[in-house]
């Protein structure tokens, strides 16, 4: 199978092996998204896709007790410290904007059934969901510049306009646990999305507001900064998305950038969304299942939100 892009034809990996992982592509190639961040035209052959995967594969290790309660965002621009001084950067699992701003859509999308007051203020909206993540054992995360926190209305919005394209539901729907999508509770969604949109939800919310209730509730240890060194959009040069499904492990990006010369991929934990799913359904299976679907949107829209055409791989243990 190959994509068309701006550059040509970029080969598909349909399958690959290495050491006890294996890695398979699924069939959705992001030709919906609307972003910049595109395959390179010097990597779209299949040897080249190839050796991504392979030192992606090869950057995957076990995240430390201590470093579980934390999380990373998707970028896969390469972190060169965190806030508290320390320079030795950890692997983390990731999510889209780490775990305070995937949070945020799903607390936002069960309103009443999570927050006290759904109409209070977007920065004390925040503040609760970071509380809550606190006092569940996932320390509030995130990093300087975090385009998902900067861009949070936009990705809101086309959750609404990509789920329009048939091929972006066909992706939730191939993403998500059996059992959990139905268009019942998707347009259940969307319509209560739509309804913040145009309330004016998320007047006043910047970066900035996450990256408070974050100092706040995790401390500096929990925010990083990443590189930028001009390439690209702010320096993503993103190839392939690569959805982790091992629990315990990341994707050492460091490791990643130094095996191929500073080339990235964005990536996701599966397990992480089932823990925050889990986490936000609180024992209820309608809330359990409308947390899990919009994680999946929040991932999904960021990604198509930020780049096209991109491959998208999930890895597993073989």
């Amino acid at each position: 199978m190959a994509t068309a892009t701006d550059h040509g034809i970029i080969s598909i990996v349909d399958e690959l092996r290495v050491g006890k992982f294996v890695a398979h592509h699924i069939s959705d190639d992001l030709d919906w998204g609307q972003g910049d961040i595109r395959p390179q035209s010097s990597f779209i052959d299949q040897d080249d896709q190839r050796a991504l995967l392979t030192a992606a594969m090869e950057s995957i290790e076990p995240v430390t007790k201590q470093e579980l309660a934390y999380s990373a965002c998707t970028d896969g621009r390469m972190p060169v410290r965190l806030l508290d001084g320390e320079m030795i950067i950890p692997v983390r699992e990731q999510m889209v904007g780490a775990d305070i701003v995937s949070a945020f859509y799903v607390a936002e999308t069960l309103g009443a059934s999570f927050y006290k007051d759904p109409e209070a203020p977007v920065a004390s909206r925040v503040k609760d969901v970071a509380m809550f993540l606190q006092a569940n054992g996932l320390i509030p995360s995130s990093h300087i510049s975090c385009g998902a926190a900067t861009h949070f209305k936009m990705i809101v919005g086309n959750v609404i306009r990509f789920t329009a394209n048939p091929a972006y539901v066909a992706r939730l729907q191939a993403l998500l646990p059996g059992g959990i999508y139905t268009p019942e509770l998707h347009d259940l969604i969307l319509k209560a999305t739509k309804q913040r949109l145009e309330n004016g939800a998320y007047e006043g919310l910047t970066a900035q507001t996450f990256i408070d209730a974050v100092e706040a509730w995790g401390g500096k240890h929990g925010i990083a900064e990443l590189r930028d060194d001009n390439r690209g959009i702010h320096g993503h040069v993103e190839e392939q998305i690569i959805r982790l499904r091992i629990p315990g492990h990341g994707i050492n990006e460091c490791k990643l950038a130094k095996l191929t010369d500073g080339r990235e991929v964005f990536g996701v934990n599966d397990n992480r969304i089932e823990r925050v799913a889990r986490l936000f359904g609180r024992g209820d299976d309608k809330d359990y299942r409308i947390a899990h679907i919009a994680l999946e949107d929040f991932v999904d829209a960021a990604h198509g939100t930020l780049a096209k055409d991109l491959p998208t791989y999930v890895i597993e243990e073989a």
